[in-house]
């Protein structure tokens, strides 16, 4: 076995949340291989919304128990835009399960998320205390599946 050290860069580049009802065709049990098999239908959406550059993060922990593995999916992110159409758009998605579908830096998609484990999408407006404070619209998705994120190889 040879192992090369290859840089891979880091961090998120975009972020799509799907509601169950937006996604279609899934296999029985998701692997890397046949994931590509599951259709993703967006709705368009036209309210235009700011990140506050790198505020993308996904982290999961794993952890072990007596059923076995499970896998705890905590995703965030921030908007600087804080308006009335950004939150009554969230709020369609706000408590509704979906999954997550992640375009990494490094061109990789990672599926988070299933038609029996779905996450969960809240937010929080946090309005700042001082004109020139920090200020944004804080996402959070959440959920617990009993596998990792599978790499979604179909290009949308």
């Amino acid at each position: 076995m040879q192992f090369n050290c290859q840089e891979e860069l880091g961090g998120v580049a975009e972020l799509n949340f799907y509601l169950l009802t937006e996604v279609s065709n899934w296999p029985l049990v998701i692997t890397d291989q046949n994931s590509s098999q599951i259709i993703l239908n967006q709705e368009p959406v036209s309210v235009e919304a700011t990140l506050v550059p790198d505020s993308i993060v996904a982290l999961v922990n794993s952890k072990k128990g007596p059923e076995g593995e499970v896998f705890e999916i905590n995703i965030k992110l921030a908007f600087i835009t804080r308006s009335e159409a950004l939150e009554q758009l969230l709020d369609q998605y706000k408590n509704k399960p979906g999954v997550v579908l992640l375009k990494l830096n490094n061109e990789f998609q990672k599926l988070y998320g299933t038609d029996s484990q779905p996450l969960f999408m809240n937010y929080e407006v946090n309005d700042g205390s001082k004109i020139d404070g920090d200020s944004a619209t804080e996402l959070v998705i959440k959920g617990i599946t009993r596998q990792r994120p599978v790499y979604y190889t179909k290009v949308i």
